[in-house]
């Protein structure tokens, strides 16, 4: 899952993925690491290299206030899913270098995977909805950067599916 995360006013890019049952955590553009985080309620213990931070989350659907020792932390999360459903009900995306379901259903076919070249307009996966399969297209020509969906997986409108690099 793809978070965008906001603190003092600037935006930090997080994805948070489980891989054989490890949590992994890409923070920005540093490379993927495996983490140790548990959250029991609103209390969380976060293991990193050799500290461990405790904290209290308090907070709603997006705005998080974390009480620790050193202070409060204030800042806002954002999941890839509402920024999508936020762009589809107010901007185009046309320009975007995503590939997202634009509808609830099921991933059949994931045509291309990472590294591979695409054309705008390429087929780079195949979906069922409403007992139809549908291809999704790339809106951008470049070359693939991570894929997210799976073949089998359900996925819900605005899931991110796949990111492409735009050609340069």
């Amino acid at each position: 899952m793809l978070f965008y995360i906001r603190y003092r006013d600037k935006e930090y890019r997080v994805r948070v993925e489980s891989k054989n049952q490890q949590l992994q955590v890409t923070f920005g553009n540093e490379p993927e690491r495996a983490v140790d985080l548990t959250f029991y309620g609103n209390d969380c213990t976060f293991l990193d290299t050799e500290s461990v931070f405790n904290a209290n989350v308090v907070g709603n659907k997006s705005d998080y206030v974390v009480s620790r020792a050193k202070g409060n932390l204030s800042f806002s999360v954002e999941s890839e899913y509402r920024r999508i459903v936020g762009l589809l009900r107010g901007t185009e995306l046309e320009q975007e270098n995503i590939v997202y379901a634009k509808m609830p259903g099921k991933i059949v076919k994931v045509i291309k995977k990472v590294g591979d070249k695409v054309e705008k307009g390429d087929p780079v996966a195949v979906m069922e909805a409403m007992k139809m399969e549908n291809e999704l297209r790339a809106s951008i020509s470049g070359s693939v950067l991570s894929v997210m969906a799976q073949e089998g997986q359900a996925v819900e409108t605005g899931a991110l599916l796949m990111e492409i690099k735009p050609e340069e």
